[in-house]
């Protein structure tokens, strides 16, 4: 009770000194690239009003992306639980799914840009189909950065799954938590984001 009552007095400056410096530097990440897309979304709606009416054909295999980082982002919601509770065999199982469809999502993105180059789409003078490009192409690398450190995670995990004391010596250091927690907030972020990217897209275009 005492523990909880000292913690629920802390001010908002206090929690937040507390933080582990790689959630914060996590959390600044997230504000600053919520900024990014919230000024170029601005952007994008204000050229749609002064160019009028745009007609944009979105490239369906969009739609078949957008399922699967769905279906990505429901396979790594559990990988700390899983963690925690020493999992193993679940947890590589999540974190493998997660980064097949990771490549799914990717090579849909790369379908969909070919489709749009043919069209010519994306080399029109037109300011919306240059903040369409920007916009997708400014997700997929935030999309490559979150799965390259996913593939090296899934390394790490396995290289700890095969000795059971390093896997204990893991589980019992914040940093590995912190590992999981973070990666799976950052997926759920970037899938929340290409949502209302093609939402935006398929309604406005």
């Amino acid at each position: 009770m005492d523990k909880n009552t000292k913690k629920e007095d802390l001010s908002f400056f206090e929690r937040v000194e507390k933080l582990h410096p790689y959630k914060m530097i996590f959390i600044l990440s997230l504000l600053g690239s919520s900024l990014i897309f919230l000024f170029l979304l601005f952007s994008f709606f204000m050229s749609l009003g002064n160019e009028g009416q745009t007609d944009i054909e979105i490239p369906a295999v969009f739609a078949l992306s957008t399922v699967l980082i769905g279906a990505s982002s429901f396979m790594i919601h559990p990988i700390h639980s899983l963690f925690k509770t020493e999992e193993i065999s679940s947890l590589l199982t999540a974190l493998r799914f997660t980064f097949f469809l990771g490549l799914g999502f990717a090579l849909c993105q790369f379908l969909g840009w070919k489709a749009l180059r043919e069209s010519e789409v994306l080399f029109s003078s037109d300011v919306s189909s240059s903040f369409f490009y920007v916009l997708t192409g400014v997700h997929a690398l935030h999309f490559l950065a979150a799965h390259t450190y996913l593939g090296y995670l899934i390394l790490q995990t396995q290289r700890i799954s095969k000795d059971p004391v390093q896997y204990l010596i893991a589980e019992t250091n914040p940093y590995w938590h912190l590992k999981y927690e973070l990666l799976t907030k950052g997926w759920h972020f970037l899938g929340i984001l290409w949502a209302i990217l093609i939402l935006s897209f398929w309604v406005f275009l």
